[in-house]
């Protein structure tokens, strides 16, 4: 049986991306971060916009799925790099009728910088969230355009203006983390919060992940938040957690985090600013970092499959079985223009080839059509002249629907 993870059983009391090779080749010291080796960071120290190597966006309303108020952009007056900070600024406007609307900015790194473990840091100010704003320092797993959520896993380093804070008068005090994760096609959480002796707003604070094979844990200015057993033995279905996962930062306006799904209800002062100093990624001993932004989308020399996602395609009588399969080399990054071969078997019984795309994506389907669709698809092999296919390092080399 599946079982929540318990917290940990201690408490411990000028390049604007930095690189490894630059670290070797400057002779930079070893972090001060538990003197954990600097792999990378952006320290936002040139520039008026973030770094679109690096840096992309999630834009548009809808509410994000948490019926949040705000519309999301990548305009200037809502996100800029300034004074050595990246800032994200939620603004407010009056519209006819008194009617509020909002907006603000969410950055990602998805495919552009992923990592697999490691000890990631930011140096974060958080605005006065009293009451209604939403600060967001997390991860997703780097399937997640393919998988979605939660089946890509999502951790929340830093999130603050949740409504049990508001609730007990510490909304600019208290810190949570969660980790979030699919168990047997549902969604699992299990997370903790930190209330500060001290008001966080206004002011840098450092807001750092561990996260190793075994164990995730947080911290806020070295206090402990929240841990995580992510052991087969502790956590049988956790797989999330060992799998590239890419960063993003946000400020929400409202939802139901906060509590708050009315714009009526907000009374956050406008305009907010959520200050980023620096976000860096140090190496624990187990981190593997890859995507574009430091050469992992063609430096790798093996590749292996990722994951597996079995379908249907067509109605009635014709349906088709699919399956889209993700190339990954060794660093995470997705392969482009590798030749996928798997045979489906049960209801379609029939092997297929595909290339990936530039995603790493290789859609399969059948010409075999069938009322029902049952099956087992296996891969068979996985080619690319430049690549060495590395079958023991699959995450999966079956799947079935």
């Amino acid at each position: 049986m599946h079982k929540l993870a318990t917290p940990a059983f201690t408490h411990p009391g000028t390049a604007r991306n930095v690189l490894l090779t630059a670290v070797l080749l400057l002779g930079a010291p070893l972090a001060a971060s538990g003197q954990q080796l600097l792999l990378w960071s952006d320290e936002f120290n040139s520039g008026t916009a973030p770094d679109g190597s690096v840096w992309s966006y999630d834009l548009g309303g809808g509410g994000w799925g948490n019926s949040e108020l705000q519309g999301y952009t990548s305009d200037a007056a809502n996100v800029r790099v300034e004074g050595g900070n990246l800032v994200i600024t939620a603004r407010e406007q009056v519209l006819k009728g008194n009617r509020r609307s909002f907006t603000s900015a969410r950055l990602k790194t998805e495919n552009k910088l992923t990592f697999k473990y490691g000890t990631i840091e930011a140096r974060i100010r958080v605005p006065n969230l009293a009451n209604g704003l939403w600060p967001a320092f997390w991860t997703l797993g780097n399937n997640f355009g393919l998988v979605g959520w939660p089946a890509s896993g999502e951790l929340d380093v830093m999130e603050m203006g949740s409504a049990g804070a508001i609730a007990a008068g510490v909304v600019n005090r208290r810190v949570g983390s969660t980790a979030h994760w699919e168990h047997n096609n549902a969604h699992a959480s299990y997370g903790l919060t930190y209330d500060s002796p001290s008001d966080l707003s206004g002011s840098f604070h450092v807001f750092r992940m561990e996260w190793t094979p075994t164990l995730i844990t947080t911290y806020v200015d070295g206090n402990w938040i929240w841990a995580i057993d992510i052991t087969s033995t502790s956590c049988t279905d956790c797989t999330e957690f060992h799998e590239p996962h890419f960063l993003l930062l946000n400020l929400a306006v409202g939802g139901t985090y906060t509590g708050i799904t009315q714009a009526s209800n907000i009374t956050a002062p406008f305009p907010a600013e959520y200050a980023i100093d620096y976000v860096r990624i140090y190496d624990n001993g187990y981190t593997v970092l890859g995507g574009s932004a430091i050469g992992g989308g063609g430096g790798g020399q093996s590749m292996h499959v990722g994951s597996i996602v079995p379908g249907s395609a067509g109605g009635g009588p014709n349906k088709q079985a699919t399956a889209a399969i993700t190339v990954l080399d060794e660093n995470g990054a997705a392969v482009e223009g590798a030749a996928v071969t798997a045979t489906f078997s049960g209801s379609h019984n029939e092997t297929v080839s595909a290339s990936t795309n530039s995603s790493g994506v290789a859609a399969l389907a059948t010409t075999a059509r069938n009322r029902s669709v049952s099956f087992t698809v296996c891969v068979d092999a996985v080619a690319k002249a430049t690549k060495t296919y590395d079958s023991v390092a699959n995450v999966e080399t079956c799947d079935s629907l």
